[in-house]
């Protein structure tokens, strides 16, 4: 199947991708939804840690570390990203954002977008109280 990628060149559509997010975390939860609702082509297959289908799905995500980051499955190649690695392949799934995934591999960018993202992550597990998960 092809979609018409940047400046209107038909592309292979890519795999769906599995992002696993954390429920408990309220800026997870409406990311979740910002992403789901702009999916128009269900690209994006977004589930909970705590959804029983998630190791069915992808068992290459069992012993990783899902609550401590979002972790995703590119359901094609089952090649696992975390975090801010993220960021690329969602942005090539979603209509009208596909013209930043070639920003997103401007060198040094995305392991300053990860340490960025790791703060947060931690962050976020002092603010609410909870430990993080090893």
């Amino acid at each position: 199947m092809l979609f018409a990628g940047t400046h209107g060149i038909m592309r292979p559509m890519p795999a769906p991708l599995l992002l696993a997010y954390d429920p408990a975390c309220t800026l997870c939860c409406r990311m979740a939804l910002w992403l789901a609702r702009r999916d128009r082509q269900g690209l994006l297959m977004i589930l909970s840690v705590r959804d029983p289908n998630l190791l069915i799905l992808a068992p290459e995500l069992g012993g990783k570390p899902v609550e401590k980051e979002i972790h995703g499955l590119d359901m094609g190649t089952r090649e696992i990203r975390a975090g801010a690695e993220l960021l690329r392949p969602i942005a090539r799934r979603l209509p009208g954002w596909q013209w930043l995934s070639p920003l997103l591999a401007i060198p040094g960018l995305p392991n300053l977008l990860n340490r960025i993202y790791l703060r947060w992550a931690v962050w976020r597990f002092r603010r609410t109280g909870r430990q993080p998960f090893a």
